[in-house]
Parts: structure tokens; sequence; C-alpha cells
């Protein structure tokens, strides 16, 4: 055992420096967009699904060109509520940097008969950063890897 340790040392060392990771400085600098997902979250539970995206879409230059976005969400949305009951909780369950310019956020939200994941991508653009995508999935079983 004790030998085992000391080989496994060694070959830390004769590894070299370990990278150091972006991760805390993203994320500290995502906090901005990371509000505006808060806010759509808390306004989902309120049962403003129209008004919750609205306002994500608003909060953001990116979504100025995508036309009928707002729409198709809202409705999938509403058919969400329709099929599993109003939201009751959400938690984030995961955050994976992509370099030091993309965040993705994960969060299970709870309804009153299912779970659904929504998946919140933050991208930092020269005006700061902004959800660059957001959507949600009813398939558990995509969710593992």
């Amino acid at each position: 055992m004790r030998r085992t340790m000391i080989f496994a040392l060694a070959g830390l060392a004769l590894a070299g420096p370990l990278p150091v990771a972006a991760a805390p400085a993203v994320q500290k600098e995502a906090t901005a967009a990371d509000g505006q997902v808060q806010l759509f979250l808390a306004t989902l539970k309120a049962g403003k699904g129209g008004q919750a995206v609205e306002e994500l879409m608003a909060a953001s230059p990116l979504w100025a060109k995508h036309a009928g976005f707002s729409e198709q969400m809202t409705g999938q949305i509403d058919a969400a509520v329709k099929a599993y009951g109003p939201v009751i909780s959400y938690e984030r369950v995961s955050t994976t940097n992509v370099g030091t310019m993309a965040t993705r956020e994960y969060y299970l939200v709870q309804h009153r008969d299912m779970v659904t994941r929504w998946e919140f991508d933050l991208v930092r653009t020269p005006s700061g950063w902004n959800v660059g995508f957001f959507g949600f999935t009813d398939q558990p079983n995509t969710w593992f890897s």
C-alpha cells in the first residue's frame, strides 16, 4: 500500500504542473446572466410562463433575431404545465464551463406530477454575459450518461 502511494505521488511529480482552472472566474463573471435565469425560473414558478420567456429574451441582445421563438417556447411551457401541473420548485444540478466564454447550467424543475430538466447556456459577449440558449426536456432517460 505504501509503495503504491509513493509511486502514485512520484507519477504526479513527473507529470508537471496541473493546468489552472478558469472555472471560478467564469462562474463569478456569469452571475449577471445567472440572475436572468433565476428571474426566469421564479416567474415560471409563479405561473407566468409567457412573461418568463419574454423577459429572458428581452434581457439579451442575442434573441433579437429569433422571430417566433417566444411563441414556440411559450406553447411548449403551456403544454408541459397542462400535462404535468404547475411548477412547485427548482434546483440547479450542474454547471459546466467551456473555456472562459461559455457556461452551461442544468436545473431540475419539479411540477406537480413530473420533473423537467432545463438547460441554460450562458455566453460572454462584448456587452457582457447573456443567455445564448434555453430549453427543456421531459425525457429523463436522456439526462444520464
